[in-house]
Parts: C-alpha cells; structure tokens; sequence
C-alpha cells in the first residue's frame, strides 16, 4: 500500500526550513597576512597584486604588514612595511522577515557606507537602506563618521501564496532565495499540506503557464493537493 498524488507529473518542491535563519553578530577576525597585495613594483613599475611569500601583521593603532612579496610581472622578490588604519565596528541593525536585530560590521575608517550598496554578512546578503551621521540620515558618509547602519536581508525574500482549501481560502508564505523560480503545475510543500501552484501575479502580468523568478513575484495562487491511498 502506498501513497499516490492525483497528478503524480507535478513538480514536488521541498517544504521551506522552519530553523530561524535571522543573522548572528559577526565574530572578530583573528589578523593573518594577506595571500596578496597590491603593489607597484619598483622593478618593473607595474601596479599588480604581488603575492606573498611569507610575512607577519602587527601594530597597535595601524595594520602594519612586514613581508616578502614576488612581483607576477617581472618576478622580483622583494621585502616592503605597508600601513593601513585598524577597521572599525559600527553599530548596525539588520531588518529580516518582522523582526530586527542589532550586531555590528568592520568597516576601514575612510571607507564610504552609502545606502544602497549590498554587503555580506556571516553567510547572508545585506542591503544598506539608511546611514546615521551627525544626528541625521544621509545618503552616504565615511565610515568614521557614522554612528548606525541600518540594513535588510537581500539573500531571501518571502513569497506569497493564496491556497483554495474547498470553500475558503488560506494565505501562507514560502522563503525562497531571490533567483530561485517557481513554476506553474509544480507542487509547493507546505507542511501539513500540499499545493499546486495554478497561477503567478506579478507587478505586469499574471502569469498562467513557465516559470517566475521569486523576486518578481507579488503572489501566488493554488489549490491543496489531496492524496488517494491507491492498493
């Protein structure tokens, strides 16, 4: 005996993760010498990533890295001191689903946060949607000038879907990554049940057959799927 769908040539898609997948503070970086560094040869006066041969990190107030580099273009190896100013944290609360968090994120003191810009996060994408600077939102400002970022999770949206229970009909929600598609006919899994997607709206169309990127999707419409014991 065994469970058999009614249209067994539908798509079948996973039920989402249910683990709360909301953002954890970023965790201090123990300094290692880079692989690579930027530099302009003085043999051969070209301005390339020279790799690193071996070196050490050190400095209280800077980033002070002693080493030997080999220049690609022309082969020299070299010894060279190069400087650059400790990252700092800035205060940062990230937006995901209905819930805010607050954390942190390194940023080179003159390095410009300007809203829009898309950032990684531990494993996540984030995208800055306000900067405080002087007591007042900005467009953009240097890194040490800024006292919080606020941001939201970009690496997942939240998808809408209408399903028709008989004589009523259920709203519920699918985490789905932002180029994932969704197909017309394909079975979305929804924990206790399971529904057939029938039809995608869009911002410019309803779409009633293919497939629509999740980020486009404005909602979803379907019905549950019921399963017949077959013997």
């Amino acid at each position: 005996m065994g469970l058999e769908s009614q249209a067994t040539s539908f798509i079948i898609r996973p039920k989402p993760s249910t683990a709360n997948p909301f953002l954890r503070p970023r965790v201090r970086r123990v300094m290692a010498a880079p692989s690579a560094l930027v530099l302009k040869c003085e043999a051969c006066g070209a301005e390339v990533p020279h790799r690193v041969l071996r070196g050490k990190i050190g400095g209280r107030d800077e980033i002070v890295f002693e080493g030997t580099v080999k220049c690609p273009n022309c082969g020299r190896v070299s010894t060279v001191v190069t400087r650059e100013p400790k990252p700092i944290e800035i205060p940062l609360i990230v937006s995901w689903l209905d819930k805010s968090e607050r954390t942190s994120l390194e940023f080179s003191p003159e390095e410009n946060v300007t809203v829009g810009e898309a950032l990684d996060l531990g494993d996540s994408r984030i995208e800055v949607t306000a900067v405080e600077a002087n007591g007042r939102r900005v467009p953009a400002a240097r890194a040490k000038e800024v006292a919080t970022v606020w941001a939201k999770r970009i690496d997942r949206v939240r998808v809408k879907f209408s399903v028709n229970k008989g004589n009523r009909t259920v709203p519920h929600e699918v985490l789905a990554a932002p180029d994932e598609e969704f197909e017309i006919g394909e079975i979305v899994d929804l924990g206790r049940d399971r529904a057939v997607v029938h039809h995608i709206r869009t911002s410019q169309r309803t779409v009633h057959y293919g497939r629509v990127r999740a980020d486009e999707i404005v909602r979803m419409y379907g019905r549950v799927v019921r399963e017949r014991i077959s013997r």
